[in-house]
């Protein structure tokens, strides 16, 4: 700012007597104050533009990184049938042909094949693997032709998929979670018919609140021993996911208002200055539902949190867990959405917020320097003799 108020004073504040300026000279003067006041917006329009993408980008490869320096050599992650299949999706999304995202995919397929396996306990477990192969186009390594029959062995009268233990009752009930997880997986891999899809949608449908939000059974609002879905907004992030695959469309009803109760939700709990919980599934999961239904402000937003969450090891690691550090399951997830969520174009309907704030602090400058030039010009013209401003008023004979 001061470089620019130097630069107009050397060129206004003369003690040379002037009268009318030719057009040129006039001209060349206004273009030399444009130029020098958009060599200081232009910069900082620019880097916000461009910073965005490279912190994106550098996170993903981090992630990455991560997922590959964890992956075990039979391909699992933990041997875990519930963290394997995000981050050998989130392999699969950076590089098709990965010979790590493959082994992993394989070893999804085998306990898939093995009904003895721990992926058969519930219903969200087997639809999770079932929607990362189907999605990756890799449900041709399952060998066995009726694991899709066997997870529709889950669904209920209700409509609902069984897999969640009810403490109160001592039993396996139906839930928001498992329900959503297998009819992705089923429709993914072509394996559900309408019926059987419009009871399963019914069934999730009831488990939605007057504020948009889903619970996860018909007596449990939330349970954060529920490991897909220990929130409200996870929860329903992935319930609308699920939506998106079933033909509902943002006009919907129920998917307005769960993407109405998220909008707000991600007001309060992902920013830098209102949260410190550190709900970075929920954050993911949330991205990636407002980008299926074209909300790109809050999907930008969610990606924006998501980056200020990730550890410095690369992984990522949600609050609400009971281990400690980054493991398989978030940071998968995490990797997915910061690959599939892409920034905003620099000029559409919604601007990423530092740059709003650089347009705003440019807006502020042209204003003063406006404000300069007008008390400049005044100035000189105060200044100068009271015949040679009468004389420069005359016509031309």
């Amino acid at each position: 700012m001061g470089i620019i108020l130097a630069a107009i004073e050397l060129i206004w504040d003369r003690s040379v007597e002037r009268v009318t300026l030719p057009a040129s000279v006039g001209t060349s003067r206004a273009a030399l104050i444009l130029i020098l006041v958009g060599g200081t917006i232009f910069p900082v329009a620019g880097h916000a533009a461009n910073s965005y993408g490279p912190s994106q980008s550098s996170a993903v490869k981090s992630s990455l990184a991560w997922l590959g320096s964890n992956e075990k050599s039979d391909g699992s992650f933990g041997s875990s049938q519930i963290s394997t299949p995000p981050a050998a999706y989130a392999i699969w999304l950076n590089d098709s042909r990965s010979a790590k995202a493959s082994t992993s995919f394989s070893w999804l397929a085998s306990q898939l094949d093995d009904s003895s396996s721990y992926a058969w306990g519930e219903a969200d477990i087997p639809g999770q693997i079932l929607y990362t192969l189907s999605t990756s186009g890799n449900v041709r390594l399952l060998s066995n032709s009726s694991d899709s029959s066997g997870l529709l062995a889950y669904q209920q009268t209700s409509g609902g998929f069984l897999g969640w233990y009810d403490s109160s009752s001592g039993l396996q009930t139906t839930s928001s979670i498992d329900t959503a997880m297998a009819i992705w997986g089923l429709i993914g891999a072509h394996a559900l018919s309408f019926s059987k899809q419009q009871q399963a949608v019914n069934y999730t449908l009831s488990l939605q609140n007057h504020d948009g939000s889903f619970n996860l059974t018909r007596t449990e609002a939330t349970n954060h021993f529920e490991t897909l879905g220990p929130e409200s907004i996870s929860t329903t992030a992935l319930v609308i996911l699920v939506l998106k695959s079933a033909s509902f469309t943002a006009s919907e009803t129920h998917v307005s208002n769960a993407l109405n109760f998220l909008s707000a939700a991600s007001s309060t709990n992902f920013t830098a200055s209102h949260d410190s919980k550190g709900h970075m599934y929920a954050a993911a999961l949330s991205a990636l539902a407002f980008n299926a239904f074209g909300r790109a402000v809050q999907a930008n937003a969610a990606i924006a949190f998501l980056l200020l969450q990730q550890n410095p090891d690369g992984g990522f690691h949600d609050i609400g867990r009971l281990s400690s550090g980054s493991n398989a399951l978030d940071t998968g997830w995490a990797a997915i959405a910061l690959q599939q969520v892409q920034p905003g174009p620099l000029f559409t309907s919604f601007l990423n917020p530092v740059l709003f704030v650089g347009l705003i602090i440019a807006v502020g400058v042209v204003a003063a320097v406006g404000v300069v030039v007008v008390y400049l010009l005044m100035k000189r013209r105060a200044r100068l003799p009271m015949a040679s401003r009468v004389v420069s008023t005359l016509p031309t004979l």
